[in-house]
Parts: structure tokens; C-alpha cells; sequence
């Protein structure tokens, strides 16, 4: 089989990308506050700072997180071979990228990189924009490439 051919996508850090985040975090912390507190309410044994516990321990960890996730802009590239995560002021880093979601004219993609652990990875919002023909590229180079971890 013939590999896609080379196409390269810079991801979408926009405002959107950073609302869904945020709203994210939010139910993140306010879900186990909703289901602690009607405990607490009935006169429940533990603490009154549990939920506020939870709720501030999601907040630091979105607080810790948040510029990994949208800080500088970056290009993901497949070269026919391989696919490289570039970045300014970084080294491009060769890896495995994995599409984890994609609804059409918006697509999440996991990228880990070859020389770190699984901890490693950077996830890239990516959306079609107007350049219907480099999507459609990525998007077969995505759907098309199997990666080193799939071949093992």
C-alpha cells in the first residue's frame, strides 16, 4: 500500500479550543462538589471542606496544565514517512500521531513523541479552516498511516 502523500496542519488554540477547556475543567471540579455536598447538607461525618478540596484541587491542576495545552502554536506535518511536531523555539520532534476524535471539520489528535514516555503527549485541536484541500489531506494521512505502536 502506498503512503499518503505530504501534507502539513497547524492546530487551533483559538478562543473556542480554550472555552471547551475551560468548561471542561469546570464540570471536572463541579461534579464531585454536586455530589459531595448533599451529603455534607444531611449532616454527613466528613468535612465541610471536601467539595471545596476537590473543586480547588481541579483548578490547580487545570492551572498547571494550561499552557501546555494552548501555549505557542504548532504544526503537525507528515512527511510520507514519519510524522514531526514542530514548534517554535523547539526542535521538531519525530513521533506517532493518533486521531482520537474527528467530527468532520474538527479533529483531536494525540501526537506522542518517539524519544519520550507515554506521558509525553501532546494533543492537537485541529480544524478544517479554509483550506478544504490540505484538510482533506490530513485527513487521509491520519485515517491511513499506521503507527509504530499498532505494528507491534
Amino acid at each position: 500500500m502506498r503512503a499518503p502523500p505530504p501534507v502539513e496542519f497547524g492546530s487551533a488554540s483559538s478562543g473556542g479550543w480554550r472555552v471547551a477547556l475551560s468548561l471542561l475543567v469546570g464540570a471536572s471540579a463541579g461534579v464531585p462538589s454536586a455530589w459531595a455536598l448533599p451529603y455534607l447538607a444531611a449532616g454527613g461525618s466528613a468535612s465541610g471542606l471536601v467539595a471545596p478540596g476537590l473543586a480547588a484541587a481541579a483548578a490547580a491542576a487545570f492551572w498547571r496544565a494550561w499552557p501546555r495545552l494552548c501555549g505557542d502554536p504548532r504544526t503537525l506535518r507528515w512527511d510520507g514517512q514519519d510524522w514531526v511536531l514542530a514548534q517554535p523555539g523547539v526542535p521538531d520532534r519525530r513521533g506517532d500521531a493518533a486521531l482520537m476524535l474527528d467530527l468532520g471539520r474538527w479533529m483531536l489528535v494525540r501526537f506522542r513523541p518517539a524519544d519520550a514516555g507515554r506521558r509525553a503527549a501532546a494533543w492537537l485541536p485541529l480544524t478544517a479552516g479554509a483550506d478544504a484541500g490540505r484538510w482533506a489531506a490530513l485527513r487521509g494521512a491520519l485515517w491511513n498511516w499506521r503507527s509504530h505502536e499498532a505494528a507491534r
